[in-house]
């Protein structure tokens, strides 16, 4: 699974409503992302759940455990380099001279 497939998962395309407000500029880039803090938040207890159930002795659920560990692994790794390039564009931003 490829970093690049999991931009529908944290981002899941909006209603006609609600994509016309980002268009306004309504929603704020805080509220965007909070949202996919969320969504990873989501997965991750999905995995540990799935993961529960494989230890109760569930072995049908062996592969949805393992795709949605991988799932909740890489879309952490895709949140942590997204904080790293802000906080670099942030002293970026603070070694510019006025």
């Amino acid at each position: 699974m490829l970093i690049q497939d999991l931009g529908p998962v944290l981002f899941p395309k909006q209603d006609t409503e609600s994509a016309g407000a980002v268009q306004k500029g309504t929603e704020s880039f805080q509220d965007i992302l909070l949202m996919a803090v969320n969504k990873v938040d989501t997965l991750q207890k999905d995995a540990e759940m799935k993961a529960c159930e494989v230890a109760m002795g569930d072995a049908g659920s062996f592969h949805q455990a393992v795709v949605a560990s991988e799932k909740s692994m890489l879309a952490l790794q895709l949140t942590v380099q997204v904080q790293n390039k802000v906080v670099e564009a942030y002293n970026e931003v603070m070694r510019m001279q006025i």
